[in-house]
């Protein structure tokens, strides 16, 4: 869990105990609306939102397979919060106090700031969510028909010593089949739907090829198809990766436990002993791991290697 995310969390506990003793002092003595006013906000918009706010930015991307939309906007999310949280309880007990139109101006801009930064989390998780499915064009069997007629699906990878052939023909799914890993590479190079569990069914379904998805999501072709081209080469192309193969940024997380197991070790100090019954170790590679976690890559990658004895 990153900074910001984690003093989400800490500052709804600071505020559950201000409500608390704001709770507890309208209990034994009438310390007037200021009070009641200060326990309510403090409660909800300070520790449910806040806690709610922090959880949220960390626990909904992980689910939904992607990076959040906009990662910059949580530190500015975190300071407009918390200080027009306060300037809400101060300044609307002044208002109360006093009668002056100065602090009744300046609580309605502290929550009209507070109200905003509702609304950059709305947005945020919103856009998050909204890739994989904005990304889901895939054509309909109607209209795929006519391409797999004109261009029938080939068999997608040749392997031979040193060399992988791969064409605009070459159907994603058998692709996946050849080299499981694939998936996460294709998400990297502008196909994160691909990140999403059981998305590579609806395309096996339908016989989506490189062509067609590269076509379908505004990809240049002939460079989608060098890059593929260049990662297959990397290992010879088979069902299973072997423990030799490369560990990398983009090695997901679910491959290195199973074929490592002396990896757990490294994985339970940085990340904790949840990815080894999470469901994302499926799809989550090291680096969105990493980043998810606020850990620094190179250093765990090079204790992963220690770990496995390289």
């Amino acid at each position: 869990m990153s900074t910001y995310l984690k003093r989400f969390v800490f500052a709804s506990l600071i505020y559950l105990g201000l409500a608390a003793i704001f709770g507890v002092l309208n209990g034994m003595t009438d310390i007037g609306y200021i009070g009641l006013f200060a326990h309510t906000h403090l409660n909800l918009l300070g520790f449910m939102s806040m806690m709610i706010y922090g959880i949220g930015y960390f626990i909904i991307p992980r689910f939904n397979g992607a990076d959040l939309r906009f990662a910059s906007w949580v530190p500015v999310h975190f300071w407009l919060g918390n200080i027009s949280l306060i300037g809400m309880v101060l300044f609307r007990g002044l208002a109360v106090e006093s009668g002056s139109d100065i602090f009744e101006a300046l609580f309605i801009i502290a929550a009209s700031v507070q109200v905003v930064t509702i609304f950059m989390f709305i947005v945020n998780i919103w856009m998050t969510l909204t890739p994989v499915v904005a990304h889901l064009s895939v054509p309909s069997p109607a209209a795929v028909a006519p391409q797999l007629a004109t261009h029938p699906p080939v068999h997608p990878v040749k392997a031979t010593p040193g060399i992988i052939e791969v064409t605009a023909d070459t159907p994603i799914a058998d692709l996946a089949d050849a080299r499981p890993d694939m998936l996460q590479f294709l998400a990297t190079c502008g196909l994160p739907m691909f990140r999403q569990p059981g998305h590579i069914e609806k395309v096996r379904s339908i016989g989506v090829t490189i062509g067609m998805a590269a076509s379908n999501h505004g990809l240049d072709l002939e460079r989608l198809l060098a890059t593929v081209r260049t990662e297959l080469e990397k290992v010879p192309s088979s069902s299973e990766a072997t423990p030799t193969g490369e560990i990398s940024a983009d090695t997901l997380i679910g491959r290195v436990i199973k074929d490592y197991p002396q990896s757990r070790e490294v994985f339970q100090k940085y990340f904790g002993g949840g990815c080894f019954d999470c469901p994302g170790q499926a799809y989550e590679s090291i680096d969105m791991a990493c980043r998810m976690h606020g850990v620094d890559m190179s250093t765990f990658l090079a204790e992963l290697q220690i770990a496995i004895g390289r």
